[in-house]
């Protein structure tokens, strides 16, 4: 099977190749900061330091949740300034529904229905909330 988890090597903003800029525990603030700078550049987001950005990464099946997450973004955006960026593919109604949030929230929701595994760690290292 599929172990769970993640490769701490991979995945250490200190090193991991994909990052816009790597960081450490002592530059952090400033390094989250620049990467989601990037990261909202890059989806074609505007880019603002104050704006909350949320992640969803993953598999577009029912087990993952997508459906919560596209009922919830109509009601997190309503009363909320906030940005937020989906990535997965899967099945074919889930990407149909991430496209159509993205269609009516313009500026708000960019879903990216393909496998990008360099956005997948910018977003890790971006995001200011992970929706899992």
């Amino acid at each position: 099977g599929i172990v769970n988890g993640m490769d701490v090597s991979e995945w250490d903003p200190a090193k991991d190749k994909f990052l816009a800029a790597n960081y450490d525990i002592t530059t952090a603030l400033e390094g989250k900061a620049l990467n989601k700078e990037a990261l909202q550049a890059e989806v074609g987001l505007p880019v603002d330091r104050k704006v909350p950005l949320v992640a969803f990464i993953g598999r577009l099946e029912e087990q993952k949740g997508p459906d919560l997450m596209i009922a919830a973004i109509p009601e997190i955006l309503k009363d909320e300034d906030v940005q937020i960026v989906l990535l997965g593919t899967g099945k074919k109604k889930f990407e149909r529904l991430l496209k159509s949030v993205e269609e009516k929230f313009p500026g708000k929701v960019r879903a990216v229905v393909r496998f990008n595994a360099p956005l997948a760690h910018q977003m890790m290292a971006g995001a200011d909330v992970l929706a899992v």
